[in-house]
């Protein structure tokens, strides 16, 4: 059963300190702590041992044992956090015993008639807390809780397997067969034109299976497939409890993304029916309606599409067969085969070495999955790490029989988990359902919740909850996923079934109260068909979402003084409840929502850790937000308002801080919150606002996470000044810096040294560097997974650095300047999963053996390159999906251009896996007739340009300018310098040296100014008319 275990971990540290206070021995509580310390340990131990066992193996006496020790937890660490903090003055750190030692010395000077009566409040709730604990003794040893044990590994690491299971389950699960007839079924295949007029008519394809089967995976594949025959394309998942409204404003969102500029918060159903009327009336479009549960949501979205005779498509997915109409084409999937289950399992079992698994008792256990895909993901991860000998014992303990054995497999897997994944697993039900879940905002939750440890000598919380993820993820519990639009976005998913089952364990033991799910009144106050009644449970965490109400549901909440976590989402709510009710809460997370929450009081919760308010208006941030001495994260993304108050620079126990949509920054102060480990900020307005931060950066010694978003340019000695910060960031594990006009990178950069652990580095439009700096290479970044940057020119040896970073997975590398081809070896970027280059590779068998994207640019072949030249090889990437190109049609006529998609095409139709793929053409206005491309031959040139037209060109123009003459050897170009300054003037001179400078053939040229009396210079000396070499 969940039991979670309550705050046993943190309050076992926190009675060991206090034991160490002068006013506990003085009034003779040291006993009493003692004595309760030690029960506590015991408690704790036969907690883990009862959370292993299901449910309906305990008996109602051992659950209310369970829940009432529980309980005793939370109120005694309520009881000693409000002594710390009302007592001391300072604040709570479950997880920091050195604060805590120095709070409870601080205590020994404090002699106050308000703090005696304190300590005496303190000293009855111990004395009550050592009565009820002696009473749940006597009940433990009346009714001995009984267990089954367990020997779990901890990973430090995700499975590689596990990320191959959820990013090519389509191969591995035989979906080709399926994806080629639901597309048959949606006629994509027609060109008889006596079946024209049907083809052209809407036509709706349901997906119909039971859950885990992957209907869900098979619609992605087919839409993926087909959406760029459409005019527009949505793929959007519904759920259990849909909420309409959000479900079309997402739906335009991936339809068109110009909607992103819409405020569509107050719309109502007929607003966005007429809304999506109008922006289909004329467009084919391709849209998947994912999961869909009941008759009503099916038929509100099917009234909104309507058939506008475009040939659009529409598929959906259910678990209901009822829900499917007389007007749509039904696709019944399948279970997978016994020879495809059979590879999907021992994909994820097989070790490395290739080790025989098959046998009788393999045989038996995927049998008894019956194809499911999760079913089979979920026992083989249970099984991964156990001994051949275990395997029997864990297929007896599951009981599996022959109906719905997928829900007992994921049952067994919750209840094999350690007891410290538990409740962050089931922290994870207070999200809408078919959510994509940001990473790193939910470890910095569960550390606010208090569910994240320190043990022995890890000195991070983050690097903790990092590996409880990642444990969360080798058992198959959560879907790592990617954002399509931003590789470098980390999220994840949960199953629905997992969801469910999570959902079902949190609503069971009064974990986590779900409002708008069901009736809270009913959830809170239920007395099961037993002696034993259940009223007396106290709310601990509420999470409300999806509503539409007057008033917060307060009903729900009879002692709001309890209540440690609230989870605003997706809400409108007219009337809300006072924020200082909330005393002890730890985490307050309001989300696209609006909430007329006054934060007024907002300094009077010193208990709260977390603070998250996203896409949620606020009237203001008060200055008492100063008082939160505990807060450890602080998230504000598009509240509404225009500055970030100065106070909240002297949170100092702060260590998450993430802050977009501010005009102001408290800049200058930036350096006072010693304690961060993350920064985020978008983006940072004004030149002294950027000085300020950049001289502050250097001071925040922890960050391991830089993400910020300039506003200013930064010229060489601003640059300068960052890079010495940088410097002293030793801890550094991601840097993003993003402009939005680019800016020539300092020297510099060179010196810099960056970290050996980073992760992570992305530097887009702020710099671009003119070499690629030479400590990107696998000794000074053996761990760099994820890189991002500008180089004006890129040689050979470059990429030859790049191929052998040894854990490289995204590569995004613009430069002006390429190596006309590379040939990648065997080996070479072993790790890479997504490429993005601007020149063309050629694959050697073993070249890349994991990308799955591969995004390049090919010029148009001249004479010393001819097109039959260009072959790809692409059939030695081997898992390779998608393929974008993009073609430099500058200097050749249109069949050159036709001739070489023609061979690029060839070679993506000629590999096995069929990878989609995307042809773009770049500078396409600028193809030639056979006339104009005999003039770009030319070895003598001569141009003419004007300095007011010019002056304001990036480098990259310049340089476009002379390379499409590819044999130039000479330039003459003519200046007109009427109403220029002498500072443009040479400006434009300065670009077009340096375009020649680079040009293959480094072409001589003669600089010629015109025009020179009109000249807009207030020098009294008119500049030299003569030619400039």
């Amino acid at each position: 059963m969940e039991l979670a275990l309550g705050a046993m971990t943190s309050l076992a540290l926190k009675l060991g300190d206090l034991l160490m206070e002068e006013y506990v021995v003085q009034k003779g509580l040291k006993p009493d702590i003692e004595s309760l310390s030690r029960e506590l340990v015991m408690m704790n131990a036969a907690l883990i041992d009862a959370s292993r066992v299901p449910p309906d193996q305990l008996t109602e006496v051992e659950k209310l044992w369970a829940r009432k020790v529980r309980d005793l937890s939370y109120d005694m660490e309520d009881a000693v956090d409000d002594f710390i903090l009302r007592v001391a003055g300072g604040d709570d750190s479950a997880a920091d015993s050195k604060f805590f030692k120095k709070t409870l010395a601080m205590v020994k000077d404090v002699m106050s008639m308000k703090k005696f009566k304190d300590r005496r409040q303190i000293s009855d709730k111990v004395k009550d807390i050592k009565k009820l604990s002696n009473e749940l003794a006597e009940l433990r040893a009346k009714y001995t809780v009984r267990g089954v044990g367990a020997d779990l590994a901890a990973s430090t690491g995700i499975d590689p397997r596990v990320i191959n299971l959820y990013k090519k389950e389509t191969d591995l699960v035989g979906i080709k067969k399926s994806r080629n007839k639901v597309i048959r079924m949606l006629s994509m295949e027609t060109k008889d034109d006596d079946a024209l007029e049907s083809h052209q008519a809407l036509k709706i394809v349901s997906i119909v299976g039971v859950g885990g089967l992957g209907k869900t995976t098979l619609a992605k594949t087919v839409h993926d497939m087909l959406k760029k025959q459409f005019d527009c394309s949505a793929f959007i998942s519904i759920g259990r409890t849909p909420n309409l409204n959000r479900t079309f404003e997402k739906m335009l969102l991936k339809l068109d993304r110009e909607y992103k500029q819409v405020d569509m918060a107050r719309w109502d159903l007929e607003q966005f029916k007429n809304e999506l009327d109008e922006f289909l009336k004329d467009k084919r479009y391709l849209i998947v309606v994912d999961d869909i549960w009941d008759v009503d949501s099916w038929e509100a979205i099917r009234y909104a599409l309507k058939d506008n005779n475009c040939g659009s498509r529409i598929i959906m997915t259910t678990r209901n067969f009822g829900i499917v109409t007389k007007l749509e084409e039904v696709y019944r999937l399948k279970p997978l085969s016994n020879a495809n289950s059979k590879k999907l399992f021992y994909k994820r079992i097989e070790s490395q070495e290739g080790e025989s698994l098959d046998g009788e008792l393999s045989s038996k256990i995927i049998h008894k999955c019956g194809g499911i895909p999760l079913a089979i993901i979920a026992i083989a991860s249970l099984l991964v790490e156990r001994s051949r000998e275990e395997w029997s014992e864990v297929y007896d303990k599951i009981g599996l029989g022959n109906e719905d054995n997928t829900t007992k497999i994921m049952s067994y897997s919750y209840y094999d988990l350690p007891p410290y994944l538990k409740p962050c697993l089931l922290q994870l039900s207070i999200y809408p359902e078919d959510c994509i879940i940001d990473t790193n905002s939910t470890i910095w939750k569960w550390i606010g919740e208090g569910l994240v440890h320190l043990e022995k000598e890890e000195g991070s919380l983050f690097k903790v909850g990092e590996r409880y993820f990642k444990e969360l993820v080798n058992r198959s519990m959560i879907q790592p996923t990617e954002d399509k639009n931003d590789r470098f976005v980390e999220g994840f998913r949960i199953h629905d079934i997992v969801f469910d089952l999570i959902c079902k364990l949190s609503k069971d033991e009064d974990f986590i109260t779900i409002s708008g799910q069901h009736s809270s009144r009913d959830s809170l106050r239920r007395e099961k068909k037993t002696c034993v009644p259940r009223s007396d449970c106290k709310l601990r965490r509420l999470a409300v979402r999806n509503q539409r109400v007057q008033r917060f549901p307060e009903e729900t909440i009879d002692m709001p003084e309890v209540l440690r976590s609230l989870s605003i989402i997706d809400c409108n709510i007219e009337v809300m409840a006072p924020i200082d009710s909330f005393r002890v809460c730890r985490v307050l997370h309001l989300g696209k929502s609006y909430v007329p929450i006054s934060l007024k009081h907002l300094g009077k919760l010193l208990h709260l850790k977390f603070l998250e308010i996203v896409y949620t208006p606020i009237d203001e941030l008060p200055k008492e937000i100063g008082h939160l001495r505990s807060l450890q994260t602080l998230i504000l993304d598009r509240t509404g308002l225009d500055e970030l108050p100065p106070v909240v620079c002297s949170l100092t126990r702060l260590m998450c801080l993430i802050a977009q949509g501010f005009e102001r920054l408290p800049a200058d102060r930036m350096g006072n919150l010693t304690s961060l480990e993350e920064l985020r900020l978008r983006r940072v307005v004004g030149r002294s606002a950027t000085q300020a931060l950049v001289a502050e950066l250097g001071k925040l010694t922890r960050l391991r996470v830089v993400d910020i978003t300039f506003s200013e340019q930064l010229e060489e000695s601003l640059q300068e000044a960052l890079v010495q910060s940088l410097s002293n960031l030793r801890g550094l594990q991601e840097l993003t810096l993003l402009f939005k006009m680019t800016r020539w990178g300092s020297d510099m950069w060179g010196d810099w040294e960056p970290p050996r652990q980073l992760r992570r580095l992305i530097i887009e439009g702020i710099i671009v560097f003119s070499r690629q700096p030479r400590w990107i290479n696998r000794s000074c970044l053996p761990r760099l997974c994820y890189l991002s940057l500008m180089v004006h020119t890129l040689e050979a040896q470059d990429l030859d650095n790049l191929a052998r970073l040894p854990e490289l997975q995204y590569l995004t590398l613009d430069g002006l300047s390429w190596p006309p081809r590379y040939t990648v070896g065997p080996d070479d970027f072993r790790n890479l999963r997504f490429c993005k280059v601007g020149t063309t590779f050629e694959f050697r068998k073993g070249a890349m053996p994991r990308l799955e994207v591969l995004q390049f640019r090919v010029g148009v072949p001249f004479e010393q390159f001819p097109t039959k030249d260009l072959d790809l090889d692409l059939d030695n990437v081997l898992l390779l999906q998608q393929v974008i190109v993009k073609v430099n049609c500058v200097g050749a006529t249109v069949t050159q251009v036709e001739e070489v998609e023609a061979v690029v095409m060839r070679a993506v139709e000629n590999h096995a896996n069929r990878p989609t793929i995307k042809m773009n053409r770049a500078y396409e206005i600028a193809i030639l007739s056979d006339e104009g491309r005999e003039a770009l031959l030319r070895r003598h040139i001569e141009k003419d340009c004007c300095v007011r037209t010019m002056k304001d060109k990036s480098d990259a123009f310049f340089i476009s300018q002379l390379r499409r003459y590819r044999h130039l050897q000479k330039a003459i170009i003519f200046i007109d310098c009427s109403g220029a300054s002498m500072c443009e003037v040479q400006k434009v001179e300065a670009a077009f040296r340096h375009a020649a400078e680079v040009h293959p053939n480094h072409p001589s040229i003669e600089l010629i100014r015109t025009n020179t009396d009109g000249m807009a210079s207030s020098s009294s000396d008119h500049p030299n008319t003569e030619p400039r070499n």
